[in-house]
């Protein structure tokens, strides 16, 4: 099979975790989408996906790989495969295309598959089984892959999507089908042809059908197939959660044998039952529930998990044939929250139907406490509604629902409250803080930006209280250091930006004669002058390096043959509960521009122990070569240093100067023309327009050479 796709809608839950599987099959992948996902963006740059500068079909392709979303028909991008004759696949078909070599356990059904897929990942993880798989959705936290590949794997684990119509082209191994409901099928003709589909699924299944023994249509269906068919029993109880798990460990249990082993706690997928905020009255929460099936099972649980609450439910419809469908069914569970709201129904890719939109279940509903949000005015409807139910005598549990945009809206709401919680906290710990503060100076590359909370813990225990009221608030931190390799947003980071700017973070001390510990404050300058002064050997090369102890060992800063690295005995180091830890280096892992040290993790200081020496007059030298070195090398104007790291056998700027783009632009920002991999502020640069070069700079060495160009900046969101 050829190796260079494009996909199209990379972002999607779908695509995403398909586009990383075949990065680690060792296909390269560029990648396209008209709604780009930071953060997924991010995940699948680390991964190895090429994001295209601009929409295109890249020269040397060989499949365009479309989410549903995208209408082959008018697409620009498969317009130009389609004359070119490069074939288009559609997700789920180039999914069964790359599956054909391994044991597919395929998961199907109306409702849970991410979630039973992502149980049977971490079950057979935890179990030791070595297995590939590709999850519709992305774990909670990111801790876990959402796709990953081993050569060694016969198996692998994947839901089975009956949405798109891309079913038919699986041939399971073994086939989980979780449950039946009369979705989707506009996109089959009629039901006797759904059912056909699943039926015929069923016949391609070649060893077992797993089907719950409380679904009577899959069980009619699997009955035709009586060697094949095999009943999953005892799932009792309305906890969903746990009824997935049970159906995951009893199927794999039949298929693995008895050395399945249950991990202690599922991390499970974003989007299911997410607790989004706890305050004293409030317990906000999202769920991508949008079948009527789905939302009554949410209400089971939160019935049984939080009796003492008022239940408020935030419903966004999703997909309008879906909404035609069941739209007295979506009333009618609605009905039964104490208070119920219907916001813009999320159309997806579907086209228009007369007379069909959120109004339809809206009208349906006879709660009389029931309201409408527009999603123009969401932040005030919400924020209306938030006051009412704070006067409110019993607590409240708010859910946000729906398979659309809704969570957008409803994070920026939740940010609102948690960051004015975060305050509250601030004040009360006796921490000082600053709201809106302008942070544009605080970064060598001057973006202007500020932060929505700015704090500069003057020790170790308020740092620790800091991360503690971040924690339990989930509001997002960063340590901005000395900010010479970051990029920072356009606008504000809606975070609490940790200034480690006090004289406690700046200490450096010498314990004995040839051992140094210093906090993580302390400037790589300063650090490097301390050692040279006692001339000791291994650091004189770093001194002209911009920043903070602590950044500069998290990436293994180095220079001229040296690194941070060399002479370090141990760390001291928070992890984001609050915990301190002594790590010696024989633990952690060093190498070119990069360190195992989990990046939620804070260093607050480090040990460092030395022997050679050398006369001083050889440091005086050494720092004359850099100088003259730095200034012939390293252009000048506002820039962050060189952004991509080199390469075991390439050169980063001089393959970004060979595929010739010295000079190129994007607004004020312009890669520069004495050194390729330094980007320069011209003065009125935006973000936007650095990340634009980022990726131009990386999808044309990738295309030209074949070499993907990791960055040596940390980019961070908004």
């Amino acid at each position: 099979m050829n190796k260079n796709i494009c996909m199209l809608g990379i972002c999607g839950a779908g695509m995403a975790p398909l586009a990383v599987y075949l990065v680690q099959r060792g296909y390269a992948v560029y990648g396209w989408d008209d709604y780009v996902s930071l953060p997924i963006k991010d995940l699948l740059i680390s991964h190895g996906v090429v994001f295209m500068p601009e929409k295109g079909l890249p020269s040397n392709c060989d499949y365009v790989v479309r989410s549903s979303a995208v209408s082959e028909n008018i697409d620009s991008v498969c317009q130009c495969a389609t004359k070119d004759g490069i074939e288009i696949l559609r997700r789920g078909e180039f999914l069964a295309k790359v599956c054909r070599d391994r044991k597919l356990l395929a998961i199907i059904g109306s409702h849970g598959k991410t979630s039973v897929s992502g149980i049977c990942v971490e079950i057979l993880k935890k179990s030791g089984i070595i297995f590939d798989y590709v999850v519709g959705g992305f774990f909670k936290g990111n801790a876990i892959s959402p796709s990953a590949y081993d050569e060694r794997s016969e198996w692998i684990v994947a839901e089975v999507d009956e949405s798109d119509g891309t079913i038919e082209n699986f041939s399971p191994e073994c086939t989980i089908a979780l449950n039946y409901d009369d979705d989707h099928i506009c996109n089959y003709g009629d039901r006797d042809n759904f059912l056909k589909t699943f039926e015929e699924l069923f016949a391609r299944t070649k060893s077992t059908i797993f089907v719950p023994e409380d679904d009577t249509i899959f069980t009619r269906i699997a009955s035709k197939f009586e060697k094949k068919y095999v009943k999953i029993q005892g799932l009792n109880g309305n906890d969903f959660s746990e009824k997935n798990k049970a159906i995951a460990s009893f199927c794999l249990h039949k298929i693995f044998g008895k050395d399945i082993i249950l991990p202690d706690k599922i991390t499970g997928i974003q989007r299911r039952n997410d607790l989004m905020l706890v305050t004293e009255k409030f317990v906000f929460l999202n769920d991508y529930a949008h079948h009527p099936a789905e939302i009554n099972s949410l209400l089971r649980y939160v019935k049984t998990h939080y009796k003492d609450y008022e239940l408020n439910i935030i419903f966004q419809p999703h997909r309008l044939s879906r909404t035609k469908q069941y739209f007295a069914e979506f009333a009618a569970i609605l009905d039964r929250f104490d208070r119920p709201f219907v916001v813009e129904l999320y159309s997806a890719f579907e086209e228009k139907i007369a007379g069909v939109s959120s109004d339809l279940v809206f009208n349906n509903i006879k709660n009389p406490n029931k309201g409408f949000l527009n999603l123009a005015q969401f932040s005030d409807n919400i924020r209306d509604i938030y006051g009412k139910l704070s006067s409110c005598d019993k607590k409240q549990l708010v859910m946000f629902v729906g398979a659309g945009n809704i969570l957008y809206h409803a994070k920026a709401f939740i940010g609102e409250i948690a960051f004015g919680e975060a305050e509250k906290a601030f004040t009360k710990a006796q921490i000082k803080f600053s709201s809106f503060e302008d942070l544009t100076r605080a970064f060598s590359i001057k973006i202007p930006t500020s932060a929505r909370i700015c704090v500069n813990p003057t020790t170790r225990d308020e740092l620790i209280a800091v991360l503690n009221i971040c924690h339990n608030l989930k509001i997002r931190y960063a340590i901005i250091g000395n900010g010479t390799k970051i990029l920072p947003p356009d606008g504000m980071v809606n975070a609490v930006m940790v200034m480690l700017n006090s004289d406690h973070w700046k200490s450096l001390n010498w314990v004995g004669d040839n051992t140094l510990h210093c906090a993580s404050g302390v400037s790589l300058r300063d650090f490097c002058k301390s050692v040279s002064e006692k001339q000791f050997l291994g650091t004189e090369k770093l001194s002209y390096i911009p920043g903070h102890l602590g950044g500069a060992i998290f990436m293994n800063a180095g220079s001229h043959g040296q690194t941070i690295s060399d002479h370090l005995i141990s760390i001291e180091i928070l992890d984001p509960d609050g915990r301190l830890h002594t790590m010696e280096k024989s633990s952690l892992d060093f190498g070119y521009r990069m360190s195992s040290i989990p990046r939620n993790h804070i260093i607050l200081g480090a040990t460092f122990r030395f022997s050679d020496q050398a006369p001083k007059e050889y440091f005086t030298s050494v720092a004359e070569e850099l100088l003259n070195w730095r200034k012939t090398h390293q252009p000048k104007g506002i820039n962050f240093g060189s952004v991509f790291k080199n390469g075991d056998d390439f050169c980063a700027g001089e393959l970004i100067d060979k595929a010739g783009l010295k000079g190129s632009s994007a607004g004020d920002a312009t890669i520069s023309n004495e050194h390729a991999n330094f980007i320069i502020n011209r003065g009125n640069a935006s973000s936007r327009d650095i990340e634009k070069l980022i990726d131009l700079a990386r999808y044309t060495t990738h295309i030209k050479f074949g070499k993907f160009l990791r960055a040596e900046i940390n980019i961070l969101r908004a």
